[in-house]
C-alpha cells in the first residue's frame, strides 16, 4: 500500500495529544506542579486547534481540487498536486478521474462542434427558443432567411417586422404553416414554419425550421402557367386554323365571282354551295370557341361552398339516378359501398355532386367499348376519423403517357371533351380542404381517390 501522509499526519498528533493528557494527569495525581500542569494543558489545547485546523485546510484543499475540476479551471494540476502530497494512496483514482473528466470534456466538444456545423450546413433555417423568449440555438440558414447577423431573443424579429414574434408565438404544432416575412421595399418572401417543443433537462424549448419557398411558387406557377398556355394554345389553334383555311377559301370564290353591268354579281351554283358551307362551318367554330371560353369561365368561379352535414348514402344514390339510363344504354353495372361507421360528410352538397358526376362520366366513357363495365362508389374511413371517397371501375386504365397531365385544366383526350371535368373536380376538393389522387394499371381499371378531413364541429 502507498504511503499516505495524511494518515501519519493524523496518527501523530493524536499520540502526542495522548501523551500530554496523560502527563497533565499524572502531573495532577502525583505532584503540586501547578505551572508545569498549565503549560502541558494550554500545549494541549494549542494541538487540538492545530489538529482541527490541519483538517479543515485539508478538506478545504480536497473540495477546491474538486470544484477546479468541474469548472476546468487551470489551476487544477496545483491543487492536484496538493493534494496527492497529503493524499499519495488516491493518485490513481485521482488521476482516473481526471482523464475521464478531460475524455468527457473533449466528446462533449466535438459533438458541440459537430451539431452546430450540421446545423450551419443544412439549407433549413432552425431556431430553438426558450420559455423566457430567449434564443437558444439557431443556424446561419435562419439568419440568411432573416437577414440578420445575429438572434438572441424571439422578440429581435419584431424589429425586423411589427408583431413578427408573436406571429411565431401563436404558430401551430407540427404543421405547415405560412408566414411572409417583409424584404426591402414591398416585397414579401413565403416562408413555410413547422413548430415542434421539446424539453433540455427542466427546460421547455420550442424548435423552429424554416423554410423559404418563394422560388418553390414561382417555379410551380411558371410550369402551371406553361402547361394552360399550352393547352389554351392547342384549343384557340384547333378552331382558328380552320377558320382561317376556310376563309382563305371564301376568298378563292368570291374572286370567281364576275360583276354584272347593273353592279349585281354572278355567283356560279357550286361555289354558291361552297361558300354557305364555309360560312356555316366558321359559325359552328366560332360558337365552339365561345363555348370553350365560358367553360373557362366556370373553371375559374366556382362558388364558395356551403359547408353542411350531408347524408353520403343519399348523394350516392342520387348519382345512381342520374346515371340510370345512360349506364343501362351502355351495358354498365354501378355498385355502392358505404362503411356503417360513415353516414355523413361535411362538404357542401352541390359541390360533392359536381365532383362526383365527373368522375362517374369519365368513368363511363372508359367503359365504352367494353363488356361487363362495372363503376364501384365506396365511402369510409381511414386514419384519424379521414372521410375516403372511392370512384372506381373496371377499365383499361389510364396510359402512362397522360397520367400525369390529367388534372392539367383543358387537356382531354375525348373527341368532343372540355378537358375541365378533372381539373374542377381537384378545385372542388382544394376548397374542401381534401384531395384527390388516382391508382390505375393498364388493362386493370382506374380508382380516383377522395380524401376529406374529418369533421370537428365547434
Amino acid at each position: 500500500m502507498a504511503y499516505n501522509s495524511y494518515f501519519a499526519n493524523v496518527i501523530s498528533r493524536l499520540v502526542f495529544l495522548l501523551a500530554t493528557f496523560i502527563g497533565v494527569a499524572y502531573l495532577l495525581v502525583n505532584t503540586s506542579r501547578f505551572f508545569t500542569v498549565f503549560f502541558l494543558s494550554v500545549l494541549a489545547i494549542i494541538q487540538i486547534i492545530s489538529l482541527i485546523f490541519f483538517l479543515n485546510k485539508t478538506n478545504r484543499n480536497l473540495a477546491r481540487f474538486l470544484l477546479a475540476l468541474t469548472e476546468e479551471d487551470t489551476s487544477v494540476i496545483a491543487w492536484k498536486d496538493r493534494i496527492e502530497h497529503t493524499f499519495q494512496g488516491l493518485h490513481h483514482s485521482f488521476s482516473s478521474v481526471n482523464e475521464e473528466i478531460q475524455r468527457i470534456r473533449l466528446e462533449n466538444e466535438k459533438g458541440s462542434i459537430l451539431l452546430q456545423n450540421i446545423i450551419d450546413h443544412i439549407h433549413t433555417g432552425i431556431f430553438a427558443v426558450k420559455e423566457d423568449g430567449l434564443i437558444e440555438l439557431v443556424n446561419k440558414e435562419a439568419l440568411k432567411i432573416f437577414d440578420i447577423n445575429g438572434l438572441e431573443k424571439l422578440q429581435d424579429l419584431d424589429r425586423l417586422q411589427d408583431g413578427l414574434a408573436d406571429e411565431f408565438s401563436n404558430l401551430r404544432y407540427d404543421s405547415g404553416n405560412i408566414l411572409h416575412l417583409s424584404l426591402v421595399g414591398d416585397e414579401r418572401m413565403p416562408v413555410m414554419v413547422q413548430v415542434s417543443a421539446f424539453k433540455l433537462g427542466n427546460q421547455k424549448l420550442k424548435l423552429y425550421s424554416l423554410q423559404g419557398i418563394k422560388n418553390e411558387l414561382e417555379a410551380n406557377e411558371i410550369e402551371s402557367w406553361q402547361k394552360l398556355t399550352r393547352v389554351l394554345a392547342h384549343e384557340i389553334a384547333n378552331s382558328v386554323t380552320p377558320i382561317s383555311t376556310l376563309g382563305a377559301g371564301i376568298h378563292r370564290k368570291l374572286s370567281q365571282v364576275t360583276l354584272e353591268k347593273d353592279g349585281g354579281m354572278h355567283i356560279p351554283r357550286n361555289a354558291a354551295a361552297d361558300l354557305l358551307q364555309s360560312s356555316e362551318l366558321i359559325t359552328q367554330r366560332g360558337n365552339a370557341l365561345v363555348e370553350f371560353v365560358d367553360h373557362y369561365k366556370s373553371f375559374t368561379r366556382l362558388p364558395d361552398p356551403v359547408m353542411v352535414l350531408a347524408d353520403i348514402s343519399q348523394l350516392f344514390e342520387n348519382i345512381s339516378r342520374y346515371f340510370s339510363e345512360e349506364l343501362q344504354h351502355s351495358g354498365i353495372s354501378l355498385s355502392i359501398e358505404v362503411s356503417d361507421e360513415l353516414r355523413e360528410i361535411h362538404a357542401d352538397p352541390n359541390l360533392m355532386e359536381q365532383a362526383m358526376i365527373n368522375l362517374v362520366r369519365n368513368a363511363i366513357y372508359a367503359l365504352k367499348d367494353q363488356t361487363g363495365g362495372l363503376i364501384t362508389l365506396r365511402g369510409k374511413r381511414e386514419g384519424r376519423n379521414e372521410v375516403v371517397l372511392e370512384v372506381s371501375d373496371n377499365g383499361p386504365g389510364i396510359s402512362p403517357p397522360i397520367q400525369s397531365q390529367v388534372f392539367i385544366p383543358f387537356f382531354t383526350t375525348k373527341q368532343k371533351g372540355t378537358g375541365i371535368g378533372l381539373s374542377i373536380v381537384k378545385k372542388i376538393l382544394n376548397m374542401h380542404g381534401g384531395s384527390i389522387h388516382f391508382q390505375t394499371r393498364e388493362g386493370n381499371g382506374t380508382t380516383f381517390i377522395i380524401r376529406l378531413p374529418p369533421y370537428l364541429p365547434d
